[in-house]
């Protein structure tokens, strides 16, 4: 029997198949545009298919695995994971199958996001591992799902042979690199109470082993950039082999079960046997329930604060020079009249590419200075659509897309301990809305402020306000140049006076969005700001983490 795509099988576009075609499918048309599925079963025996034996669907399938009970499960019929078990047998065992008795297992199924994922194996005991995003769980990740409700996920921020080409090394256990195909069904190792395990291949070598309900085990073989090369002068029976590496690409790798219970993997490009041993001492830890309130948040927000404190004190907290010119750069996102400037260096993250790909590491750098009675700043960033933003929350375009972030103590008397915003403190996001400059000044303290005037940003768990949120789009001039972006603002409108030797405190940062939501936030100074899913933990103002910025004597 046979299931699949009915336009990658080219016995099915002869003549004598034409009439099993629905209507609607133009098999010279556009080859996504005209997506048809098969069943065959081959009901007279001799391995071939005839007309008679076939049915064609006008549905888009993809990811077909064949479970134990000869059960067909299509990763995704659209945006569902289905199942597609055996409605009966001939006398000679051939199963049939009913395209319109499929049992659906998930719902909201993303499409691959690289070159890899796209299968599903289904568990006796209820569980469904999907290996793409199911939803609520972001596209990049793998999922499982519990008699039809999306349960878990798991980060695949590398999704597929292409994406790892643009990975790091991993530097942590269970760090999935370049998911791409299961190495078949589950298994169940003797003696142990884990569950079903479940095995995907890494394309840079490693294969990782999960539960079925999502914990990982054990990353199986070593990263290509780490592990050892498979390259012994003698393959000795019973010699281990932890810290080898299977290689990059190292394609359609096995693990298998055999009745006895024993383990085994036949490791892809060598074709060697490899037993793998141990995973019968797998144990759970015994069931408890964690308690999360708004101590327990209070705890782990100043749990936060104390380690970026820690982290600063121990590296140094370097000071940013703000340069007090006589001329004025011109806004044009050109930078070419900012030499000299310091640069706040607020993003060097990643690496190159590890190969066949042009990524390289962020390279994100900001500069300040006044001039005529301005102040400037300038951003490198490499990205020419950084600032797209939605602006769908007109108060809150800190959780709407990608921005440029300034934070400002402007009272240079202000204690430089302080642990909450004072009078002067304050945060300018500046961005795009529809092509066009938009820019708000957050205001966390202004004196007489009426209780019923303040601004409330709010979650479950915690409200803070500003006493006034103040559109300033029309102060600001805007402008950028493959990547680079220039903005200058009034001092006045800032209430920042510009005064030779004093020193303050502030911060510059970037946001990061994608589709109308911010993603990264990520800063010169504070770098335990990242959070993106709690409004009031995005748009607080913390002094005490922010560097020391000084004009110059």
């Amino acid at each position: 029997a046979g299931f699949g795509r009915a336009n990658d099988w080219d016995v099915l576009k002869g003549d004598e198949f034409k009439s099993r075609w629905p209507g609607g499918v133009n098999l010279r048309g556009d080859y996504w545009q005209n997506q048809a599925a098969f069943f065959w079963s081959d009901l007279n025996g001799d391995g071939r298919a005839q007309p008679g034996e076939v049915k064609i669907f006008k549905e888009g399938v993809s990811g077909i695995t064949v479970m134990p009970d000869l059960a067909f499960v299509a990763s995704r019929v659209t945006d569902r994971t289905v199942r597609f078990a055996p409605v009966k047998f001939t006398e000679a065992g051939v199963p049939l199958y009913d395209f319109a008795k499929g049992e659906v297992l998930a719902r909201g199924v993303a499409a691959p996001q690289s070159s890899g994922g796209d299968q599903a194996l289904v568990a006796t005991n209820g569980w469904t591992v999907v290996t793409l995003g199911v939803a609520p769980f972001a596209p990049a990740s793998v999922c499982g799902v519990f008699k039809g409700e999306a349960r878990w996920s798991y980060p695949n921020v590398w999704p597929g042979l292409h994406a790892s080409h643009e990975s790091p090394a991993p530097d942590r256990p269970g760090m999935l690199i370049g998911a791409t195909r299961l190495l078949g069904g589950f298994i169940e190792p003797r003696g142990s109470d884990a569950g079903p395990l479940w095995c995907v291949n890494g394309n840079m070598g490693p294969m990782y082993l999960f539960t079925a309900d999502g914990l990982f085990v054990r990353t199986l073989f070593q990263d290509s950039r780490q592990g050892k090369p498979w390259s012994m002068p003698v393959a000795t029976r019973g010699m281990k082999l932890n810290e080898l590496t299977a290689h990059d690409e190292n394609f359609w790798p096995t693990i298998t079960q055999t009745s006895d219970g024993v383990i085994f993997l036949c490791d892809g490009s060598r074709s060697s046997l490899v037993r793998v041993d141990g995973l019968e001492t797998l144990r759970r830890l015994p069931e408890s329930e964690v308690r999360v309130g708004e101590s327990e948040l209070k705890a782990a927000n100043e749990w936060m604060l104390q380690s970026e404190l820690a982290r600063q004190k121990n590296s140094g907290t370097e000071t940013l020079v703000v340069a007090l010119r006589d001329r004025a750069p011109k806004v044009d996102g050109k930078l070419d009249d900012w030499s000299g400037a310091q640069w706040a260096v607020i993003d060097k993250r990643g690496v190159k590419a590890w190969f066949n790909s042009d990524s390289k590491p962020y390279d994100v750098s900001a500069a300040l200075c006044v001039a005529e009675g301005k102040l400037f700043a300038a951003f490198r960033t490499g990205d020419q659509i950084l600032l797209k933003n939605s602006g769908e929350l007109p108060n809150a375009l800190f959780k709407t897309g990608g921005a440029l972030d300034l934070m400002l103590g402007t009272d240079a008397n202000a204690d430089p301990k302080r642990t909450s915003p004072v009078a002067g403190d304050l945060r300018l996001l500046v961005t795009q809305v529809e092509g066009k400059p938009r820019a708000l000044i957050y205001r966390a303290v202004i004196a007489g402020t009426r209780e019923r005037d303040r601004v409330p940003f709010a979650s479950p768990w915690r409200t803070i306000y500003f006493d006034r949120v103040e559109d300033v789009s029309r102060s600001v001039t805007l402008a950028d140049a493959d990547g680079n972006f220039e903005f200058a603002i009034p001092l006045a409108a800032l209430g920042l006076r510009a005064e030779a030797g004093a020193n303050f405190r502030g911060d510059v940062g970037v946001l990061r969005g994608s589709g109308g939501q911010t993603l990264q936030r990520i800063y010169w100074s504070n770098k335990a700001t990242g959070i993106t899913a709690d409004v009031p933990s995005e748009a607080v103002l913390t002094p005490q983490l922010w560097g020391r910025m000084v004009f110059p004597k």
